[in-house]
């Protein structure tokens, strides 16, 4: 691979950044990096070519002429987004950005709509699991009981539950209700009591809490299905579900069901599916699939899946390989500081 093929990384400060930025350059890449803040707030602006800041992807007209100009003036042959807020504009826009003759590092339209609703995605899951060849599933795998909290009966739920958004993204806007008196706080911030029809909770879901540990899987397919995976337990973790010491391993079991659930929901590339281990049935929850990079991609770099470099061999139209040897064990994450 030539260096000036460029790839556009963007959201550099987030926690995947410094793995996939080390993956990049390994492969051979130059690499632009983005962010919403300025160069001296984002360490890993000092790891790419060059960087530049962005508007917020919440400013959607403003983003997307930022990076139409961007991709023009850099000659920008890929496009890597690693957070939900700029792959649901992407995601929107991709006539516009592909005509610039760039390519979206990420799973196709359709496929991340479904990702990016909680509720589509749930009942999705749960249909394939019913069907009569996921039998062999059935009693190690299962989805969480999930509904919109507009329909909700809440005098009759029970508690603990959750209260989080359709479309949520890294804990925001999530609720853990304990008790009943707590449900109060909860709709104070969700609806605007100015409004005389406030439609908030249909945009919110309401489950159940389990009891047990997170457990994520890196996977990445290519599109003749061939896909690797890449498991660990998450035992500690930031606030908005960023893990900082982990335990990687192997079950055979999971891996096949995240293998053949990546086949279902027409994955590309890397993603990141969530699940709950329930504590003492040791039964996995679906919870989620982030169509991205997730957070402790290093992780599973160290365990010896490349994901980074397998991830762009797709959407450079190569196959992948074989599931590689995995090392188990402890892995953690350490901050260190740099000057600017």
């Amino acid at each position: 691979m030539k260096i000036e093929t460029r790839v556009l990384l963007t959201a550099i400060g987030s926690f995947s950044a410094p793995a996939v930025i080390r993956g990049l350059r390994e492969m051979g890449f130059s690499v632009i990096g983005t962010d919403i803040y300025e160069k001296e707030w984002v360490a890993e602006s000092a790891e790419v070519d060059r960087f530049y800041q962005a508007p917020p992807a919440a400013e959607e007209a403003r983003y997307l002429s930022f990076l139409q100009e961007l991709i023009i003036k850099e000659e920008i042959s890929f496009l890597v987004p690693l957070i939900d807020a700029e792959i649901d504009v992407l995601n929107r826009n991709r006539a516009l950005l592909e005509r610039l003759g760039v390519t979206l590092c990420m799973s196709g339209e359709a496929e991340i709509r479904l990702l990016r609703s909680k509720l589509s995605l749930t009942e999705r899951v749960s249909g394939w699991l019913s069907r009569p060849e996921n039998a062999a599933f059935s009693g190690q795998f299962r989805t969480i009981p999930t509904e919109r909290a507009s329909e909700a009966d809440f005098e009759t739920v029970r508690y603990p539950l959750i209260l989080k958004p359709d479309d949520g993204r890294s804990s925001s806007g999530l609720y853990r209700i304990y008790q009943e008196d707590q449900l109060g706080f909860a709709f104070s911030n969700i609806m605007d009591p100015s409004k005389l029809s406030d439609d908030s909770l249909t945009r919110y879901l309401v489950q159940p809490l389990l009891r047990g540990n997170v457990v994520t899987v890196d996977v990445v397919r290519d599109h003749r299905g061939n896909c690797l995976v890449a498991a660990r337990e998450e035992l500690l973790r930031t606030a908005n579900g960023a893990g900082l010491s982990v335990r990687l391993f192997r079950d055979p079991e999971l891996e096949r069901f995240c293998r053949e659930l990546a086949g279902e929901l027409g994955i590309l590339g890397a993603v990141n599916f969530e699940l709950i281990r329930g504590e003492g049935s040791g039964i996995y929850y679906f919870v989620e699939c982030n169509p991205r990079f997730s957070g402790g991609t290093a992780f599973t770099v160290l365990s010896g899946l490349p994901l980074v470099r397998d991830s762009m061999r797709v959407f450079l139209g190569e196959e992948l390989g074989a599931q590689p040897a995995l090392r188990e064990g402890y892995m953690t994450r350490k901050y260190i500081e740099c000057r600017m």
